[in-house]
């Protein structure tokens, strides 16, 4: 909607920004993003350097545009957003507007950046907790951490935490941590 509309602010001079889109946009962009994040993620393990990944995600981008434009003109008998003008595929997509996509892809990396500084303190805490140096809890606890995989330590470590409002509140006066014995209270009787 932005870039249609902005184009046709520059295009005609109309600044009440009229942009047009489809209905059909919203599960193809969710659909396409939900694959475009896959994608980073494991480009990310392999150590790919942020120009090189924003070049493979515009690729991505044109052909999942190519590939949902086909599958609609067949399931409907048309593609809703058939170009006319610039260099295209078919009428699928505007290998002209490749720069764009691009541009679109390097602010992606750049913001990804910036959203997984937010996160930080959470990752950090996992990575105690996935080495040990946070107190297991549950079943068991009372030793050193669980001797379970690291992706499972993870996982409870995530839900525990989504429990708390953060890992540095300390709990209210008079309430003693779980598991620990209040003071003056009977401690259990050792099975024999």
């Amino acid at each position: 909607m932005v870039f249609t509309s902005v184009a046709r602010a520059l295009r005609v001079r109309d600044r009440r920004l009229v942009g047009q889109t489809y209905l059909w946009m919203l599960p193809i962009y969710g659909a396409g993003g939900l694959l475009l994040e896959r994608l980073h993620a494991r480009l990310v393990r392999r150590g790919v350097s942020p120009p090189l990944r924003a070049l493979v995600s515009t690729a991505a981008i044109l052909a999942w545009e190519y590939g949902t434009g086909s599958v609609l003109r067949r399931a409907l008998g048309d593609c809703p957003w058939r170009y006319r003008r610039g260099v295209t595929l078919r009428g699928y997509v505007r290998l002209d507007y490749a720069p764009y996509w691009y541009a679109t892809a390097l602010l992606f990396e750049l913001l990804q950046r910036e959203v997984r500084k937010l996160d930080r303190a959470r990752r950090t805490a996992e990575r105690r907790a996935s080495r040990g140096e946070v107190e297991a809890t549950g079943p068991g606890a009372g030793g050193p951490a669980e001797t379970r995989p690291a992706s499972d330590r993870r996982r409870a470590f995530r839900r525990m935490t989504d429990r708390r409002p953060s890992f540095r509140v300390a709990p209210p006066k008079g309430q003693a941590a779980r598991g620990a014995p209040q003071a003056g209270a009977p401690s259990a009787p050792a099975s024999a």
